[in-house]
């Protein structure tokens, strides 16, 4: 299948590294369109792609069409490609807000929307995505293992979306806050600064790597940490007894909300 990217940003470019890195398609079945010359010519010359300057040209050449622009410019972008549009074709958005019935009104393809998230720079997405009732089992399989070359992708229901954002999409910036506290308090007791990363960085790479391989639940991990009267239960003291739980949902629900309102 060739697969055409509208927009030729970082996210694009890390997407399309990923997948002709993988090997699943070669760098000559997609072909990519952006305003910003500079990048086509970066794109093309790291991944050996195809690449054009009109939008239009790449739903001719193209089936499965990655939206990857603002979601502001995704009418003007699009204005001259409906006609361009036949039974063959699959929309992929992972324009943040704009809804699969939006996407349907303007360009009349099956969607599968995406949220992705920053992490896919290094191998490592969160990514959910919906499909449209209309898209081809084979399709779905398709997009599901190109996106699994960056990551993880799990299916959720277009509705689950806005939660997929404040959790996975907004999430890497939550989590990176933690981690300046971590390396903070580190640096406040004595460690040296370079060595308070370091640790701090490992600390949540091995805890979710340990969660991750040996299914083990948060719960039980706490559990197995604190020993009795020991250093971690201590901790935990102070930290069952703050508002940190309501801190944290509080944060992940308004960046849901804040979702919600943006597709409006």
């Amino acid at each position: 299948m060739k697969i055409g990217f509208i927009g030729c940003g970082k996210i694009a470019q890390i997407l399309i590294g990923y997948f002709v890195e993988s090997g699943i398609v070669d760098s000559d079945q997609i072909i990519c369109s952006d305003l910003d010359q500079g990048a086509l010519e970066k794109a093309a010359t790291k991944y050996g792609i195809n690449v054009c300057v009109s939008n239009s040209e790449v739903f001719d050449k193209a089936e499965i069409v990655f939206l990857a622009i603002k979601p502001q410019s995704f009418r003007e972008a699009v204005s001259d490609c409906a006609d361009r549009i036949n039974e063959k074709h699959i929309l992929v958005s992972i324009m943040a807000g704009v809804t699969s019935d939006t996407i349907k009104s303007i360009l009349n393809a099956p969607v599968i929307r995406v949220m992705p998230n920053i992490p896919c720079q290094v191998g490592q997405m969160a990514a959910g995505y919906s499909v449209c009732d209309d898209v081809p089992g084979i399709y779905e399989m398709f997009v599901k293992q190109l996106l699994n070359c960056a990551g993880v992708a799990i299916k959720v229901q277009e509705s689950e979306l806005d939660a997929v954002t404040g959790v996975s999409g907004s999430g890497p910036a939550f989590v990176a806050y933690l981690i300046k506290g971590f390396i903070d308090t580190g640096i406040s007791l004595g460690l040296e600064s370079e060595n308070a990363k370091a640790l701090a960085l490992q600390t949540f790479i091995g805890t979710a790597k340990l969660l991750r391989e040996t299914e083990l639940s948060p719960e039980e991990l706490i559990t197995m940490v604190s020993s009795p009267n020991g250093t971690t239960v201590a901790g935990r003291e102070v930290l069952e007894n703050s508002d940190v739980n309501s801190v944290i949902a509080g944060t992940i629900k308004r960046a849901t909300e804040r979702s919600q309102e943006l597709s409006k």
